[in-house]
């Protein structure tokens, strides 16, 4: 028998209604049309340009230049994947990680938690009395063991954008090292954010810049460090842990005052009892790292819980891609729109149409399910990756950025002077231009806020 969040997604996804046809008709005054055609026009020899504007309050295309054109969205893609959870699993969706207790095993039971940091688990230990504890299980069932998904790349030095996805993780799986000179050493310090037993330290090349790389080794996460800062200026450098689950137990056995409890991984037991439990925020919330600051790991998490939810089975790409295929196409979509490889857009091969990308963003205003992804993307000039873009918007813009060395993306909403949602907009733009694909992406709102 289907589970109630099976049957709950399901029923969510046959309620989900296509775009209403508009009335004959266009909105768009002749000026504004004519200023769009001009800035495409200045595009076009330099780069794959697509746009799509949609006029919101009265459904009717306002300007298209090459909108059927499939281009990489790059993060872009974001809004599909926060859009589906929003719409299918509810805005009070909320994450729950869980410590339970069997005899002298503590099991710390993940929920796919994007946001869990240090001071919740150091909340739920203080909720927890660890005398006669001898060991910590890590259930991280609700995901498969599979913990990077395609398109990342699993080598290099552990970019913190490249974080590994599990269903018990902590601090977007990454670590802050925090090197400064140090005359009693070898020349310099570490100090790690977070410490923890899982963490190990190798110092590298004793000269030259600071260069901090992280891998897997057995159980550890090793951070190995070379150089020296300069000037003695301290250098603080984000990056990847190697083992969500593992790192996660042993920052919570220090904060339990037991950092040298046993680390095993295995399944909670039914008969173990509720110790404590950490509820996340609501998914908008939570979803504003993926969306104000670009943040990939929270987006994967996000797909991979859809796919759990949806099945019943671990959450993985497969049966999360599969629900945001089913999501798109729920909504009126042309599957053969769609390309994507991952959550988070971080990929050489997506592709999306800005018309398709415009429809999306047109369920924005058409269901109120799907009206909470707006509060959680930024405000264009004040906040996450806008804030230095588009200034003179007067907070009406809000709107998501992608950026590849190849691809740059713009999707989102243009608020009348009332503060209602007037225009959905694409701007696609496709080469290696990209300071420039920006400069011209702002120019295109421009005109909207003007128009």
């Amino acid at each position: 028998s289907k589970t109630a969040w099976q049957s709950r997604i399901e029923g969510r996804l046959r309620t989900l209604q296509p775009a209403a046809t508009p009335a004959a008709g266009n909105p768009a005054s002749s000026a504004l049309v004519s200023t769009l055609h001009t800035l495409a026009a200045t595009m076009d020899a330099q780069a794959d340009v697509g746009i799509a504007i949609k006029d919101l309050q009265s459904g009717q295309t306002v300007f298209e230049h090459h909108g059927g054109t499939a281009l990489n969205p790059a993060s872009n893609h974001k809004l599909l994947t926060a859009t589906a959870a929003v719409t299918l699993l509810g805005e009070d969706f909320r994450f729950e990680t869980a410590i339970l207790r069997e005899g002298d095993t503590l099991f710390v039971r993940g929920g796919g938690d994007p946001s869990l940091q240090v001071e919740d688990l150091q909340t739920l230990a203080a909720s927890v009395d660890s005398a006669g504890v001898q060991r910590i299980v890590v259930d991280d069932s609700m995901f498969s063991a599979r913990t990077f998904g395609p398109g990342y790349d699993t080598s290099g030095p552990g970019f913190s954008y490249m974080a590994p996805s599990g269903a018990l993780s902590l601090q977007y799986n990454t670590v802050v090292v925090r090197v400064t000179a140090d005359r009693s050493s070898d020349g310099v310090a570490v100090a790690l954010d977070p410490p923890c037993e899982h963490l190990q330290v190798e110092r590298g090349r004793t000269h030259g810049s600071v260069f901090v790389t992280t891998r897997l080794q057995g159980d550890k996460t090793v951070i190995r460090v070379d150089g020296q800062p300069r000037r003695g200026a301290p250098v603080k450098i984000r990056r990847r842990i190697a083992n969500p689950s593992r790192f996660t137990a042993s920052v919570l056995a220090g904060a339990l005052g037991r950092p040298d409890l046993e680390i095993q991984t295995g399944t909670t037991p039914q008969r173990a009892t509720v110790v404590a439990t950490h509820r996340s925020a609501a998914l908008p919330a939570v979803l504003g790292s993926a969306l104000k600051f670009s943040n990939n790991f929270t987006t994967e998490q996000v797909l991979r819980t859809l796919g759990h939810h949806a099945t019943n089975a671990p959450g993985d790409w497969n049966n999360g891609a599969e629900v945001l295929r089913a999501f798109w196409q729920a909504t009126g979509q042309d599957p053969a729109a769609l390309r994507f490889e991952n959550a988070s857009g971080l990929s050489a091969h997506g592709r999306v149409t800005p018309h398709a990308m415009v429809e999306l963003v047109s369920l924005w205003a058409r269901d109120e399910r799907a009206e909470a992804v707006i509060d959680a993307l930024p405000v264009a000039g004040r906040e996450g990756t806008l804030r230095g873009r588009l200034r003179r918007s007067g907070g009406r813009v809000r709107a998501k950025t992608g950026t590849l060395s190849n691809a740059t993306g713009l999707t989102g909403i243009v608020n009348d002077t009332l503060g209602e949602p007037r225009y959905a907009f694409s701007v696609l733009v496709g080469g290696p231009q990209v300071g420039r694909a920006k400069r011209f992406q702002d120019r295109v709102v421009m005109a909207l806020l003007r128009g």
